[in-house]
């Protein structure tokens, strides 16, 4: 293995998770680290807070620091799911509510009865844009909202289950901006992250585009299900998501909120730390609501039996995020995710610029996660 050094500050007890993190950049696993960042919260206390390795931005490169900006793609999704929790424990929304009670335009083509819920744990139906459309047209705000609320659900609201991988962003973004009256991105910044000191962003302003890791695109497409339904093939493909084209100023400064969130590994374990009542954002009221499984059968996009909550994916039998079934996070393409654990108080988040091709199961954060469990015994 080539030398890398870690750099940061870790607890001794968690000596081994430092091991794994630095066995992902050795050149010979399957998809080898060029830049990384790991954080792990243990019962209130930062004991792991690491990175290594370098990072490339316009064909430079520069050694990863600890405040080192990537894209955790659908990690983001997680993060905006906490804000919708938020407004939940203001008293501003309820999970049952009624989409069209706060976008009327959204009630049509039998949409009227959606609920909050059905479009935060991936029953919404409208999983997919209808109509074609570019990433280029991501960036178009209000032009994507009004395509969603004209269109007709692709199946009845509640009756299947469909990963909204783009489509989630607008859905939830618009809704937290009818409600309160700022975007996403802007009430993510000024009632979580800057009273919190944390360094996570939706809307990227183009005075810290300097900081940010560019993404490697990974070595194969995802894999796809050759028995996947026409609605969930077109939630892949219209558009087809390119990681160059996160790369981009437009793509860093546009808010979207299930796909370019900016980060760093501190900032996720960070934010999943809120999800914790002890730390006074939420209630356990609320954080029991937020948890609450809403869906179980097989995802029509993932393929897989996915245990979805209020945004968040809740472990149950899959193991995605560790040994205890009550544990939720979500995780992003390329690698990156954010998890916390109420059980056994642990918080974690994992950044990384060498995309890997795995949906689900990447195998860093898998060797990542096994050690942390293994120290905390």
């Amino acid at each position: 293995m080539s030398f890398i050094e870690v750099k940061g500050s870790w607890d001794p007890k968690f000596e081994p998770v430092v091991a794994a993190f630095k066995a992902n950049f050795d050149p010979q696993s399957t998809t080898p680290e060029q830049g990384a960042g790991f954080s792990l919260f243990h019962q209130g206390k930062l004991v792991v807070d690491i990175y290594a390795g370098s990072y490339t931005q316009s064909g430079s490169s520069a050694p990863w620091l600890q405040d080192t900006l990537i894209n955790v793609f659908s990690t983001t999704k997680g993060v905006a799911a906490l804000c919708v929790a938020h407004l939940v424990e203001k008293g501003l929304l309820q999970y049952g509510d009624r989409v069209a009670e706060y976008w009327p335009e959204f009630a049509a083509n039998g949409k009227q009865d959606m609920t909050l819920a059905q479009v935060l744990s991936h029953q919404s139906g409208l999983n997919a844009f209808d109509l074609p459309i570019t990433v280029e047209g991501l960036l178009d705000w209000d032009v994507c909202c009004k395509l969603l609320a004209a269109q007709t659900p692709c199946f009845p609201p509640g009756s299947r289950t469909c990963y909204q991988a783009v489509t989630f962003g607008f859905l939830v973004g618009e809704i937290v901006r009818r409600v309160s009256g700022v975007s996403l991105g802007e009430y993510l910044n000024k009632e979580i992250c800057q009273p919190n000191n944390i360094d996570f962003h939706i809307g990227l302003p183009e005075s810290q585009h300097g900081r940010v890791a560019d993404l490697l695109p990974p070595t194969r497409a995802p894999y796809k299900s050759k028995n996947m339904p026409a609605h969930a093939l077109k939630g892949m493909t219209n558009p087809l998501l390119r990681a160059d084209f996160m790369l981009t100023p437009q793509a860093r400064q546009a808010e979207l909120p299930a796909i370019n969130g900016h980060g760093t590994a501190t900032s996720i374990a960070s934010l999943y730390e809120l999800y914790r009542p002890e730390n006074d954002l939420l209630s356990s009221a609320t954080l029991a609501k937020t948890t609450e499984v809403n869906s179980t059968r097989t995802d029509d996009l993932l393929g897989l039996p996915v245990h979805w909550a209020m945004g968040l994916v809740v472990n149950a039998l899959a193991n995605t995020y560790g040994k205890e079934p009550t544990t939720f996070g979500h995780s992003g393409w390329g690698g990156s995710f954010g998890c916390h654990d109420p059980v056994n108080g642990l918080s974690i988040g994992y950044v990384c610029s060498q995309m890997s091709p795995d949906l689900v199961g990447d195998a860093r954060s898998q060797s990542l996660i096994e050690q942390a469990y293994a120290c905390i015994g």
